[in-house]
């Protein structure tokens, strides 16, 4: 799950700008597997209309549905991978802001303490 970006510093612009792209192509994936998931109901339907008339046909179009079926699935185990990816990157971005606010805090806490005294 781990890709080479990971190993290379970035900044958080470029991690959140990675992560919509992720989550883009994630529902492009997911849409594109649900037009499958139509298309197959159709030809499934179509085959079983034929076979009555043309077994052979009916056979053609039966096969295509399990192919549609099979990259159908794998479009959908992509997308899901693609959205875990941009969950973790958000995660990674969140505890960045969290790290940089205790920063700021203690920053501000020291100018504060030291305009107490003066």
């Amino acid at each position: 799950m781990f890709s080479e970006k990971d190993l290379a510093e970035r900044s958080v612009e470029e991690m959140s700008l990675e992560a919509e792209e992720l989550q883009a192509e994630s529902k492009r994936l997911r849409e594109s597997y649900e037009a499958a998931l139509l298309r197959e109901g159709e030809l499934r339907r179509k085959s079983v209309e034929t076979r009555p008339t043309n077994a052979e046909a009916a056979e053609v179009l039966w096969q295509e549905t399990e192919r549609i079926k099979d990259e159908g699935r794998e479009m959908l185990r992509i997308s899901l991978e693609m959205k875990l990816r941009a969950a973790e990157i958000r995660h990674r971005v969140e505890i960045h802001d969290q790290v940089q606010s205790l920063n700021n805090y203690d920053e501000v806490w020291q100018k504060a303490a030291r305009a107490g005294r003066k």
